[in-house]
């Protein structure tokens, strides 16, 4: 897990790398915790997936990644 004064990007970009190397339990676990301290990281990693062109794999990572965040 990024350092606690990692910025929101930081935290979006370690989540993409989980995503990345099928670390799945830590993408979930980082998932839950991101999305309870700040709903930033929601609304940073949805606005970067509209901004990715579509055939990207940022984009493919980002929307793998949505996916999973918890409801």
């Amino acid at each position: 897990m990024p350092a606690p004064q990692a910025t929101t990007l930081d935290h979006v970009h370690a989540a993409m790398l989980l995503q990345a190397g099928g670390q799945a339990a830590a993408l979930r676990a980082t998932l839950e915790a991101e999305t309870q301290r700040s709903p930033d990281f929601l609304r940073l990693a949805n606005a970067l997936s509209a901004l990715y062109p579509k055939d990207s794999e940022e984009k493919r990572l980002l929307d793998a990644m949505l996916l999973v965040v918890p409801r």
